[in-house]
């Protein structure tokens, strides 16, 4: 069983810090003397971890936030209906795409967008 944070993961992470607030990731990798690929993967890597760490924490603030008034709701709901269009849309684009890629491919959608 793999500890979950050895030297090495403690060293990677550092390397990505510096890289990031350096602002320039080769020049990183060099100074170390890695592979600047390597160092790229490190660090879309790390801002994965970072992405999901904080979207769980702002899941979890705004399921303990609730709205308070109906303006609140109505707002809420406006934007879940904005956000149900957009992901609609999206998804028509994307099937118009694939029609256009496979035209041979005869393709039953289901009626209900899912």
């Amino acid at each position: 069983m793999r500890v979950q944070h050895s030297k090495f993961d403690e060293l990677r992470i550092q390397v990505v810090e510096e890289a990031l607030d350096r602002g320039n990731i080769a020049l990183t990798a060099r100074k170390h003397g890695l592979s600047p690929y390597s160092l790229y993967k490190w660090v879309k890597i790390y801002r994965d971890e970072v992405e999901i760490t904080m979207g769980k924490k702002k899941k979890m603030e705004n399921l303990n936030a609730a709205p308070e008034t109906t303006s609140d709701w109505k707002d809420k709901y406006e934007h879940a209906t904005k956000l149900l269009g957009e992901k609609e849309l999206e998804i028509a684009l994307l099937r118009d795409l694939v029609k256009k890629k496979y035209p041979h491919i005869q393709f039953k959608w289901p009626e209900n967008g899912s």
